[in-house]
């Protein structure tokens, strides 16, 4: 199958992803009361419930990121307006990292690779940028020699 162009009715050629074509919203009525953003919606809003179902969105904007050196494996999250007193970071015996706030608005959950040392852990944190380094087995080489290609 191919994207070929389409002509119109006077021989001139559009492209099939012009915004000219057809636009669903176009002519969208602007006078319903509600918003189109999702982000907006609460499916919950109308319940008769006596309490409030937890949000489907997170409430903390943050950024979480691996990556793995020859010596560790480092993650950093990005955790705005949070001192190093109100983010916790723990190991289980399961080798999960979790790194959260105390007050629950963020958590994050990372499997640690069986190369991980999890009692050679350091954590430091720097304008909302948290840094955890997890040490890991440093895995001898194998024993590699070049091979010589002959004609």
């Amino acid at each position: 199958m191919s994207i070929v162009p389409i002509s119109d009715q006077q021989g001139t050629i559009s492209s099939p992803f012009s915004t000219d074509i057809w636009d669903p919203f176009k002519n969208f009525p602007q006078e319903y009361p509600f918003s189109l953003d999702l982000l907006d919606w609460d499916p919950f809003a109308d319940f008769p419930f006596p309490f409030r179902f937890p949000s489907f969105f997170p409430s903390m904007e943050s950024q979480v990121s691996w990556r793995e050196t020859q010596k560790a494996h480092v993650y950093r999250a990005f955790l705005p307006g949070l001192t190093k007193d109100q983010v916790i970071v723990f190991i289980d015996d399961d080798k999960m990292l979790q790194i959260s706030s105390d007050d629950g608005k963020f958590m994050s959950k990372f499997k640690l690779p069986e190369s991980a040392l999890t009692d050679q852990v350091k954590a430091s944190m720097d304008h909302g940028m948290l840094t955890v380094t997890v040490a890991k087995e440093i895995v001898p080489r194998s024993n590699v020699r070049v091979v010589e290609i002959t004609d």
